[in-house]
């Protein structure tokens, strides 16, 4: 139980020495991550739709 205790310290003061980001800076990067993941996945949505286009034009060729 003592392992426990001690263990539970060291984390509170390790947390205590953590330069936590201001609520600007979090907003900023929330809004740059929300912005890439719309872009990256509309960008593969395209990529499949092109693609999937493409297998059945090649498939309809063949006969």
């Amino acid at each position: 139980m003592n392992r426990l205790k001690e263990f539970i310290r060291s984390v509170k003061k390790e947390l205590d020495r953590v330069s936590w980001p201001d609520r600007k800076l979090v907003l900023k990067a929330t809004v740059s991550v929300i912005i890439f993941s719309l872009a990256f996945g509309i960008s593969l949505w395209v990529f499949d739709l092109l693609f999937t286009r493409l297998i059945h034009f090649l498939l309809s060729l063949r006969g």
